[in-house]
């Protein structure tokens, strides 16, 4: 079985040579796989995910297009295609933990009208088709997002292409800060310039490609700038003027300039080797680039001067004299890159030579709060009003500036008080909501009881106080029906008065709770009648202890008559022995048990049937009773033992006809036992649609109290199989509704059962019948499946489900998942 990653979080998918839809046990993504025929087609495609997921697009694209040349009806090939070609790369949204694409290379283009998608849905069917349909209009969600972003952009004239960081050192690169004077002196030139460094300062990295988008497309010139071959060639630089020079070819006036410093031109991008390219260290580099632009972007027309985007956000000094002003111009300038230390050293260089300049002393100021324009001073994060630089500044200004300044500090002080208030009441509707949540999702007395504390910790807010009061109610509800239950429980020895009396005790604890008082009266009942049968038991014991004494005087009168035995005679008596210890006593054990049977006592005669261990046709007839006194048995099986109940196909050979189902006991009252099958029966989808249901409105559910009801059960089975309220328990790790309650014969665990009624994650291990593994059910390395729970998983499309090491998932398993096992549980009835 060849090993695929998996598209979206790279995790290992065991893929079988038939499969082509499934779900990732990772990351619970359903998605579609590829046909792998071979361990050389398997490595090729995990070769082009690993180039995808990494950004590689154009290395995983021709990767995928090797695989179509080879076989052209491959969908998943021609699908990966489609994907490297948009740059798609799929990201986990924190909020719901899904993984969502996000397009690295959009396009004018529609993704539904690619021809390598047209031809995934021309060679695929069935599921694997309407996966395709559904993923692509996602990915057409976000390319019209993205359209609709850029459209509302400005046109650009030049586009930078550089790489910002080194990998190494994570430190800017030189690249970056030659990148910044080209910056400069083209929006001096009048140019409007594309610097990400600048341009998209506000933007969060993951929505950059709108904005780059934009400015690819409306960019006439491209200046690529390096100085090394692997920066020139790292995936996000390569993406943009590999990306342009694909609009070259469409666009003749479009025209990308590669800029090189400190390597051989020869070492440039093949690409880019055949273009003009600058030397960034040859004298007059500048104007010769600018020259190059202005060819570009003045052909034909005039220029319109246009006010340099550097200069435009910075609100400079108002007009200093003398030789300060340049330095003081400096300085501001170096404010607006971020540049504080250069910033604050030529404030000081004009301070020493005007000590009284509020400007410099304001310029002081916005590089110790890390600010570049003036205006955005009264958004940071705390008050400078204790600052040096601020006291000189309000001592050395006019009238203005000092009411600029107190009013920057005003605000901050009101902000943060409106914020401090903000967080208050965050975290009061927080906690408010988080008692709510624990309070809808207790069951227990504890659970109710941590709840009210919750509420009183932040009594006075909304309703908390009357919360509190109700959940001290039903923690005491809870309470009295725990009592109730135990002392129910006490109830169950049928010869020991000391239970009785125990739950005697334990019901008057909660007097006129139910029918708790009915309870005590029926417990003095059967201690009575306990007592009076010991009574007649210890009468019945000494008759009989009597009589044996005198059969054993009588038989000692007529040993003494016998003198002598021969040695023959002891000899017949040893074979008689053995032929009666061997033939006659098992003949007699057996008639026994058939006349047991026969006077009705079916457990006595099933017991002793059993411990024939096969003699004669016993095993037989212990199966007779079995299955005629179902009920009987199942009295006297304990929590944890294996009872017989049903049939159902589970060898795979239907020759033979069905096999009897083994059913694990889980829990007993006094007239009904709750059972679940000891092995996974079936594998099915848990909804036949990726639709949002619930337990209520499943597939699953309609297919265990139709199908399978009718197959594993007689008329007479099904009337003993209880009709249950079953229960709608939430997934108590994710807040997604689970419905309804509902009403079942059959039904799967929750996850509150599954963790309830067994103890370990071995006692949840679960092997499936060679039937349920033929019908798809995941089987692991040791041989264990993963089966369903009926409770919702992280999201309204997965349910929970119990993994094959035998851990809850609570994340869940995708709703058309083929590998997800079935293990029914049913209340059986007790009563006659």
């Amino acid at each position: 079985m060849a090993i695929i990653k998996c598209k979206m979080c790279g995790g290992d998918i065991q893929l079988a040579e038939d499969r082509t839809f499934g779900t990732c046990e990772y990351c619970c993504s359903v998605m579609t796989l590829p046909k792998v025929s071979d361990e050389q087609r398997a490595v090729a495609f995990n070769r082009g995910n690993a180039f995808r997921r990494a950004g590689e697009f154009d290395k995983a694209l021709a990767v995928y297009e090797r695989i179509v040349a080879e076989d052209d009806t491959d969908a998943e090939a021609h699908w990966c295609c489609a994907l490297c070609r948009f740059g798609i790369e799929y990201v986990e949204d924190p909020a719901t933990l899904e993984y969502i694409p996000t397009c690295h290379r959009a396009s004018f283009d529609s993704f539904l009208e690619d021809v390598d998608y047209l031809a995934a849905l021309e060679h695929s069917d069935g599921l694997t088709k309407r996966q395709y349909q559904k993923d692509a209009m996602k990915i057409a969600d976000v390319q019209r997002g993205i359209l609709a972003t850029s459209q509302n952009e400005t046109p650009y004239d030049v586009f930078l292409c550089y790489k910002e960081t080194d990998d190494a050192t994570k430190q800017r690169t030189r690249d970056s800060i030659d990148a910044q004077d080209i910056y400069y002196q083209l929006t001096q030139e009048g140019y409007r310039v594309f610097f990400s460094r600048i341009t998209l300062e506000d933007v969060a990295g993951t929505q950059y490609e709108p904005y780059i988008f934009a400015a690819l497309n409306s960019a006439k010139v491209m200046i690529a700038v390096g100085s090394k071959p692997e920066y020139f060639n790292a995936v996000w630089v390569k993406n943009e003027w590999s990306r342009f020079l694909a609009l070259m070819r469409k666009d003749r006036t479009k025209l990308l300039l590669p800029c090189y410093k400190d390597m051989d031109p020869y070492d440039l991008p093949e690409q880019l080797s055949v273009l003009q390219s600058y030397d960034m260290a040859k004298i007059g580099f500048m104007q010769d680039l600018i020259r190059g632009v202005r060819k570009v972007l003045e052909a034909g027309k005039e220029k319109t001067p246009v006010a340099a985007p550097a200069a435009a956000p910075v609100e400079q000094p108002a007009a200093p004299t003398g030789s300060t002003a340049p330095l003081l111009k400096r300085a501001f300038m170096f404010l607006e890159d971020g540049e504080w230390n250069s910033a604050n050293e030529y404030c000081e260089k004009v301070l020493d030579q005007d000590p009284e300049n509020a400007e410099a002393y304001l310029g002081k100021l916005m590089a110790e709060q890390h600010v570049r324009r003036r205006e955005a001073l009264k958004d940071c994060a705390k008050p400078f009003d204790g600052s040096n630089s601020y006291q000189k500044a309000i001592r050395f200004g006019d009238s203005a500036m000092r009411s600029e300044l107190e009013s920057a500090v005003k605000q901050i002080k009101e902000r943060i008080a409106a914020e401090e208030a903000e967080r208050e009441l965050q975290k009061k509707t927080a906690d408010y909501e988080a008692a709510v949540h624990a309070m809808q999702s207790s069951v227990t007395e504890g659970g109710y009881l941590k709840a009210a504390d919750r509420f009183r910790e932040i009594s006075g807010f909304k309703d908390a106080g009357e919360l509190a009061k109700q959940c001290d109610e039903k923690a005491e509800v809870c309470r009295k029906d725990g009592v109730y239950a135990q002392a129910k429980r006490n109830m169950v020895g049928e010869a020991d008065p000391s239970r009785y009396e125990t739950a005697i005790g334990q019901f008057s604890t909660i007097p006129g709770w139910k029918d708790a008082d009915e309870q005590i009266k029926f417990c003095k009942r059967k201690i009575e009648e306990i007592k009076a049968r010991q009574e007649a038991d210890r009468i019945e014991a000494e008759r009989n202890a009597e009589e044996q004494r005198k059969a054993a005087e009588a038989a000692a009168k007529k040993r003494k008559k016998v003198l002598l035995i021969a040695a023959s005679a002891v000899a017949v008596c040893i074979a008689g022995a053995i032929v009666f210890a061997s033939v006659f006593l098992p003949n007699m054990k057996y008639n026994a048990a058939v006349a047991l049977a026969e006077q009705g006592d079916v457990i006595g005669a099933y017991e002793s049937l059993i411990a024939l261990n096969g003699y004669k046709d016993s095993a037989e007839k212990a199966e007779e009773i079995s299955v005629k006194y179902g009920k009987e048995i199942m009295k006297i099986a304990a929590v944890g033992d294996v009872v017989d109940f049903g049939a159902y196909e589970q060898d795979n050979d239907t020759s033979n006809g069905t096999e009897k189902i083994e059913w694990l006991v889980l829990d007993k009252s006094d007239d009904k036992v709750l059972l679940i099958s000891k092995y996974a029966l079936d594998c099915q989808q848990y909804n036949s649609t990726e639709m949002g249901v619930t337990w209520e409105t499943c597939s699953l559910r309609e297919w265990l109290n139709g199908t399978f009801l009718n197959a594993a059960f007689s008329k007479e089975e099904q009337n003993n199989i209880c009709t249950s309220t079953v229960t709608a328990d939430k997934n108590l790790s994710y807040s997604v509704l689970p419905g309804n309650d509902t009403t079942d014969k059959v039904f799967c665990l929750s996850i509150r059962e599954a963790k309830e009624y067994f103890d370990s994650e071995s006692a949840r291990q679960c092997k499936a019948t060679v039937y349920a593994y033929s019908q798809g059910a995941y089987k692991s390395s040791n041989g264990n499946c993963w089966w369903w729970l009926r409770s919702p998983g992280s999201s309204p499309t997965n349910a929970a489900g119990v993994r094959s090491g035998g851990s809850v998932n609570n994340i869940g398993f995708g709703f058309c998942g083929y590998e997800g096992a079935v293990r029914p549980a049913i209340w059986v009835s007790l009563e006659p």
